[in-house]
């Protein structure tokens, strides 16, 4: 099931397809081979031991522009979800959490997940952002903090929508 990647959009959606897939719960053999196949192609360097050196390791191996705004806006979320870092969502400083029968690496680990390892943590993290075009925009974009910030605010990503409280400055 190996695709050959036309363009990074196109790439960009047949992963989005593919965690969708996992996500809602399918657990055939062959899907759980194609998503390790498209996330060990996600390309993580450098150390991920900080929030700072974390976050510029998501931007780069997500091709979004490393802007000081951008850095702002990834490390507040970092701070809000408050997973990854010396507590139980071990590698996983965004807190995804993948749908019941994912087949992910790790465990669960009191509502988020716990990965093996830093970059196995970066990889299935961007490839869930990656479903969140909002999100995706606003980095792009690269140069509001708080449209980054907003943006998150206004996805499913987390319940509370942070109450609205989510703030970055560029």
């Amino acid at each position: 099931m190996a695709a050959k990647k036309k363009s990074s959009n196109t790439g960009t959606k047949l992963l989005a397809c593919i965690i969708a897939g996992v996500a809602i719960g399918g657990h055939h053999g062959a899907l759980q081979h194609a998503v390790h196949a498209t996330l060990t192609d996600i390309n993580v360097s450098g150390t991920l031991a900080t929030p700072q050196t974390w976050t510029a390791a998501f931007l780069a191996a997500d091709g979004m522009p490393e802007t000081v705004c951008n850095n702002s806006a990834v490390r507040a979320w970092v701070h809000a979800e408050g997973g990854g870092f010396g507590n139980q969502a071990e590698n996983n400083p965004l807190n995804v959490n993948p749908g019941a029968g994912a087949g992910w690496p790790g465990y669960n680990a009191t509502g988020a997940w716990a990965f093996p390892d830093p970059a196995t943590g970066l990889r299935y993290t961007i490839a869930t952002v990656q479903n969140y075009p909002g999100i995706q925009a606003a980095l792009r974009a690269g140069d509001s903090a708080q449209a980054v910030c907003d943006a998150i605010m206004a996805s499913p990503w987390a319940a509370s929508h942070y109450d609205g409280t989510l703030t970055a400055t560029c």
